[in-house]
């Protein structure tokens, strides 16, 4: 139960993605030069960092399942009407993916050093 709690918000995300890219338009997309782009970068970004959340050994795996949703995203996509498949949007799911993996590592490593110096803080009663 605990392991299928872990995959939740990445779950949630490739449903998101799913269902949006089954849609034939997008009314609320930003606005700006190539914000697609910006879009999928930020969305699995945010996968990749739930993936490896979820992932036993954190390493490059959480790209590569996230890349390959990326291109299976892709292949849906150009089946549906008014939608198109670009291998510009997968490689924007890539990068996305791989600062979504560093952004997860750099996470952990902070969150280590704060839990390190607030235990060299606290007198040696509490700390143990």
């Amino acid at each position: 139960m605990k392991t299928l709690l872990k995959w939740l918000p990445a779950i949630f995300i490739m449903s998101c993605s799913w269902y949006l890219s089954s849609q034939p338009s997008i009314a609320h997309m930003p606005r700006f030069p190539h914000a697609d782009k910006v879009v999928h970068f930020i969305c699995f970004g945010g996968l990749c960092f739930w993936i490896t959340f979820a992932l036993k050994k954190k390493n490059i795996t959480a790209i590569v399942l996230s890349s390959v949703y990326g291109i299976i995203d892709e292949i849906h996509q150009s089946f549906v009407p008014g939608r198109s498949s670009s291998i510009f949007d997968w490689m924007a799911d890539s990068a996305g993916s791989a600062a979504g993996f560093l952004l997860f590592l750099l996470t952990i490593k902070i969150l280590h050093k704060i839990k390190i110096r607030r235990e060299e803080t606290l007198p040696r009663s509490e700390a143990e």
